[in-house]
C-alpha cells in the first residue's frame, strides 16, 4: 500500500528555478573598486581588515554579528556599550586583541587558505639571547631583545608561537580527513563578503562566510573549540553569537536572492590530539536570531535618529529590588536553620 505524501506546491522549486537564482548570484558578484559600496551583493577583493575596520567600506552604517553582543541586553549589552565600540562612531575605542582571537585567525588562515599566511602572521622564536650573557632564555615579551625582534619583524602582522603553529598544523591534518571536508563542505567562493541594506532602517548587514557554496544553499563556518562537550558547544551558540551569525547570513542571502538551506558549524578541537566534527544550527535558533537582529536594527536606527545611546538598566533601572539567586537563598536559610537547631 502506497503512503500518501502531501507536497507543498507553494514551496516547491524546480531545478531550473534554483539554477536561475545561482546564475543570478554569480552575475551580481563584483570586484570591490576601493570606493564605498552602494549596491547589495557579493564582493571579492575586500581584505579582512577592510571588512572589519573600514568605516567607509559601505555608504552607510553597517553591522555584523560580532558587534551585536555589545548591544543586546540578553548578552549583557546596551546601546551605550555598542556605540562606544562601533566603527561608525568616529570616537570609538579599539578593543585589544586576545591570544584566543589570534589563534582562531591563524587557524582560519591555514585551514581555509583564504589569505596568504606569511602576509598576515609571523611566528616568533621560542627563545632569545640574553643581552649580557648571550645564553638563550625562554621568550619573554618584556625583554628588550624580544621587544626589538617584534618591532623589526611584525610590520602589522599578528604574532603566534611555534607551539600554536604546530597545533594548528595538526588540526589542519585532522580536519582534512573528515568526510564532510573531503566531500567539499568548505569548497566554494572564498574571501567573499556579502552585503545587504535593510530597507526599513537603511543599515547594512554584513556577512563573510568561510565559503559561499557554488551549487547549493549549505553554508558552513569553521570554528575552533576548546571542548566537544555538548553542553559547552550549546553554550557557545549563545556566548559566541553563532545563532546571530547564521541569522544574518540567512537575511543577507534572502536580500540578494542567494539560496540558503542550512548553516553548519565545522568544529576543530584545539587540543594536542585534535578532532573534527560538525553540527547544523537549528532553524529555530536561526529564527530566534533573526528576531534579535531585527530588534537590533530598529534600536540602532532609533538611537542614530535621537542621538541618544542609553546605558544598561538592570533591575528596571533600580525600581526592582535585587535579590540573591534561589540556590543562594536556600544555602543561607539552611545555615540559619542548622544554627538554630
Amino acid at each position: 500500500m502506497n503512503a500518501h505524501v502531501d507536497i507543498d506546491k507553494d514551496r516547491f522549486e524546480s531545478i531550473g528555478t534554483i539554477a536561475g537564482r545561482l546564475v543570478k548570484s554569480f552575475r551580481t558578484e563584483r570586484v570591490w573598486d576601493g570606493k564605498p559600496i552602494t549596491e547589495p551583493g557579493i564582493y571579492s577583493g575586500i581584505s579582512l581588515d577592510d571588512y572589519h575596520g573600514n568605516r567607509d567600506l559601505l555608504d552607510g552604517p553597517s553591522i555584523s554579528k560580532s558587534m551585536l553582543k555589545w548591544l543586546v541586553p540578553a548578552h549583557g549589552g546596551s546601546p551605550k556599550a555598542f556605540w562606544g565600540r562601533w566603527k561608525w562612531n568616529p570616537d570609538h575605542i579599539t578593543p585589544e586583541t586576545t591570544k584566543a582571537l589570534d589563534f582562531g585567525k591563524a587557524a582560519h588562515c591555514l585551514l581555509l587558505g583564504d589569505e596568504i599566511f606569511e602576509e598576515q602572521f609571523v611566528v616568533r622564536p621560542d627563545t632569545y639571547p640574553d643581552e649580557k650573557t648571550g645564553n638563550f632564555k625562554p621568550w619573554h615579551p618584556s625583554s628588550n631583545v624580544c621587544k626589538g625582534w617584534l618591532e623589526a619583524n611584525t610590520k602589522g602582522r599578528t604574532v603566534i608561537s611555534r607551539d600554536d603553529l604546530k597545533m594548528i598544523e595538526r588540526m589542519r591534518a585532522d580536519a582534512a580527513q573528515h568526510p564532510l571536508v573531503q566531500g567539499g563542505i568548505l569548497n566554494g567562493r572564498i574571501e567573499r563578503s556579502m552585503f545587504w541594506k535593510d530597507p526599513k532602517t537603511g543599515i547594512w548587514l554584513k556577512a563573510r562566510p568561510d565559503a559561499i557554496p557554488r551549487a547549493d544553499g549549505v553554508f558552513a563556518d569553521l570554528k575552533t573549540a576548546a571542548s566537544f562537550d555538548e553542553d559547552f558547544l550549546e553554550r557557545q551558540i549563545f556566548d559566541a553569537c553563532y545563532y546571530l551569525q547564521a541569522a544574518i547570513t540567512r537575511m543577507v542571502c534572502l536580500g540578494i536572492e542567494l539560496p540558503f538551506d542550512t548553516f553548519a558549524l565545522l568544529y576543530v578541537l584545539k587540543d594536542d590530539v585534535p578532532d573534527t566534527t560538525h553540527a547544523e544550527v537549528s532553524v529555530h535558533e536561526i529564527d530566534r536570531g533573526e528576531h534579535v537582529v531585527r530588534w537590533s536594527l530598529d534600536k540602532i536606527r532609533e538611537c542614530l535618529d535621537s542621538g541618544e545611546w542609553p546605558g544598561a538598566r538592570p533591575f528596571n533601572d533600580g525600581t526592582r529590588h535585587i535579590q540573591m539567586k534561589e540556590w543562594q537563598k536556600s544555602r543561607v536559610d539552611r545555615f540559619l536553620e542548622q544554627e538554630a537547631a
